[in-house]
């Protein structure tokens, strides 16, 4: 996938804790893998994120936006499951949500919200 959007997004695609090369700490808390997450955006000097999160980053990237709404612009969320063990109820508030994919391509055509364009592929 980065391959497909490096030329029209800057991707950034780090290991949480514990994950890949990352190192080994002791805290493998909701709060650790959040703080870092932020702490690598302000590092940056990134504050209008689009964040992708997959299974335990998607858990993630929702408690990101919660705890550092002035990091994120848009959530990407793929995979976390039915059941997170978290009140997500802020999600409700957000200005921009879409259950589907068709919701989604209409609520951009409707409120001309700009997202990134994936057409025929399965991830």
């Amino acid at each position: 996938m980065a391959r497909d959007l490096g030329d029209r997004w800057r991707i950034i695609a780090p290991d949480q804790r514990g994950h890949g090369l990352s190192d080994r700490p002791s805290d493998f808390s909701r709060h650790g893998y959040v703080d870092d997450a932020a702490s690598s955006l302000d590092h940056l000097g990134i504050t209008a994120a689009v964040v992708l999160g997959h299974s335990l980053g998607g858990v993630n990237a929702y408690q990101l936006a919660t705890r550092r709404p002035d990091l994120v612009r848009a959530l990407i969320i793929e995979d976390i499951g039915a059941e997170v063990d978290d009140d997500l109820s802020y999600s409700l508030a957000w200005p921009h949500r879409a259950a589907t994919r068709a919701g989604l391509l209409e609520s951009r055509r409707v409120r001309n919200v700009r997202t990134a364009r994936l057409v025929g592929r399965r991830w």
